[in-house]
């Protein structure tokens, strides 16, 4: 039975760059290694390790620098040697491939050597995407939101998982500015997305940096999925807050593993959860032997607006 909390620091070396502590259940108090890598066809593998910290000890959360990190195939063999380089991040020279069972294994003389394996899914092309401006209520008067329709063909016989994201340029003012002057603003910017579409599992909360879901409503069918931007956003940008106006669209769609997809919906579950006394704890899943973290594959499919 699980009995006693241990602080983990998880990071999503793709998606995720910002330290993130989640609670997790365990009768072990030992420190153990923590592993965070999403690996996909157009990057090489990269592997973010750091360790575990009991709350019945002194120690602290720490990236770790002295590391073997082993990318294997199924046959045991060494694919890929990962080096190194900063904070806490291996980076390695290969390139995964789709529907190749890879195996990580991660070596220090200090704890529990740590394994895993996962794939990346078959890749998922964007047939279409379709725009339309809709007004909204808004907290004070009628706003703009962009409506988009996205097509893609979801393969049949086998069950898919799969998240979206959001990135937009366009012009920009600061929001407390005086000054109401719209500036050019090159750097593209994740935003919120109001999640419309019957698939998204967002725990009653539509507006989201990314969205999860699975293929159980339309399985091998064309799905056309549905969700709105708003036409202007509140971000946090160099060091403020600006509202900046969307004028060019960039959308992911991920088709990920099981793996990922059961990470992704229990960290979110955990997110919404914090700091509720009366809520029922969540404990973050993970694929990690010996350790935790994640070790998963994705396929990426993009369409620019």
């Amino acid at each position: 039975m699980m009995k006693r909390l241990i602080l983990i620091s998880f990071i999503l070396s793709t998606i995720i760059s910002c330290e993130k502590i989640i609670t997790f259940e365990g009768e072990d108090i030992v420190p153990k290694l923590v592993i965070n890598s999403i690996f996909e066809s157009d990057s090489v593998f990269k592997v973010h390790v750091s360790n575990s910290k009991s709350i019945v000890g002194n120690g602290s959360i720490t990236n770790i620098i002295n590391a073997s990190v082993l990318i294997k195939n199924t046959n045991g063999n060494v694919i890929d040697s990962l080096t190194y380089q900063n904070n806490g991040f291996y980076i390695g020279q290969q390139y995964p491939v789709q529907n190749t069972t890879y195996k990580l294994e991660v070596n220090h003389p200090n704890y529990n050597s740590v394994n895993s394996s996962d794939e990346i899914p078959d890749s998922i092309s964007i047939n279409y995407i379709d725009t339309n401006t809709v007004l909204t209520n808004g907290f004070e008067e009628l706003e703009e939101r962009i409506e988009l329709t996205i097509s893609f063909d979801d393969p049949i016989g086998i069950q898919n998982f799969y998240l979206v994201e959001s990135y937009i340029t366009g012009p920009f003012r600061y929001m407390y500015d005086f000054d109401t002057t719209w500036s050019s603003y090159d750097t593209t910017l994740q935003v919120e997305m109001i999640l419309t579409d019957e698939v998204f599992q967002n725990n009653g909360n539509p507006k989201q940096n990314s969205g999860i879901f699975n293929d159980l409503l339309f399985n091998g069918q064309t799905k056309l999925l549905n969700l709105e931007i708003d036409k202007q956003n509140e971000v946090y940008a160099d060091g403020k807050e600006i509202i900046i106006k969307t004028e060019n669209i960039k959308f992911y769609l991920h088709n990920i593993s099981q793996d990922y997809y059961y990470y992704l919906t229990s960290l979110e579950l955990y997110n919404d959860r914090s700091g509720n006394p009366f809520a029922q704890p969540v404990q973050v899943f993970s694929n990690i032997e010996n350790g935790f973290g994640i070790f998963a594959g994705a396929q990426i499919s993009k369409m620019e607006l």
